[in-house]
């Protein structure tokens, strides 16, 4: 199950959406089920989940209508956990493993990996991927991977942060490659350094960061990645 990470990345940068994203990781990582999900938090209160998944809508309708967030181990452990943690490493009992019955029902694969991420305003996410392959194989793909799942996890984050604030009105919604062309001047890169790292030229990056400096109600670039800093965008 080999992926370029770098090929990944810009995949998911380009994405449309959360959901696209992590369909796009599912794909590239030939794995099971990939489940985003922003928690709430002293940082952030949302009236609804922001949650994001591949499950099959028959398992996540079961989940729903019978509150399993309650008994579900790996959010549990994704609470507090303050680092990625292996599914078949947590100590489960009573509850917890009538939940992974439950879920066996619904051939949701056993062997998962969870990666917790919290910003530096206290914003706390998880990206979950489980599969079907036994626990030495996952554990192998693991090993390998894991790294670089670590680091897309971040980008999940901001993309995710981005989308619910933007659903409820609270921040801007910057598509894409306004987005990415962000994130690059915040690295310090200048209008031709990003339009050769994007295959763009010049005028079409200006236009995109002309772009984002609007949404962001800025009269400067430089103002516009101070914003989209606080805000969480980048």
């Amino acid at each position: 199950m080999p992926f370029d990470y770098e090929s990944v990345l810009n995949d998911l940068l380009l994405s449309n959406s959360v959901a696209d994203a992590i369909a796009v990781l599912q794909g590239c990582c030939e794995i099971d089920f990939v489940t985003f999900h922003l928690m709430n938090s002293v940082s952030v209160q949302m009236d609804n989940p922001f949650v994001r998944t591949t499950y099959p809508p028959e398992w996540v309708t079961f989940y729903l209508l019978n509150n399993l967030v309650a008994s579900d181990p790996v959010l549990k452990a994704a609470t507090v956990a303050k680092k990625a943690f292996l599914w078949s490493d947590l100590d489960l009992a009573g509850p917890e493993l009538d939940f992974l019955s439950k879920s066996k029902d619904f051939k949701i694969g056993q062997s998962g990996y969870s990666i917790p991420y919290e910003d530096e305003i206290g914003r706390r996410s998880v990206l979950s991927l489980n599969s079907h392959l036994d626990d030495e194989a996952f554990r192998d793909f693991i090993a390998v991977k894991g790294g670089q799942l670590q680091l897309l996890a971040h980008d999940l984050h901001m993309k995710g942060v981005s989308e619910a604030f933007a659903e409820a009105g609270d921040v801007p919604h910057l598509s894409p490659r306004e987005y990415e062309c962000l994130k690059w001047t915040s690295l310090g890169k200048s209008y031709s350094e990003i339009a050769i790292i994007l295959s763009l030229s010049e005028h079409t990056v200006r236009s995109y960061l002309k772009m984002a400096r609007v949404k962001l109600d800025s009269v400067t670039l430089a103002q516009a990645v101070t914003k989209a800093t606080q805000m969480g965008l980048i």
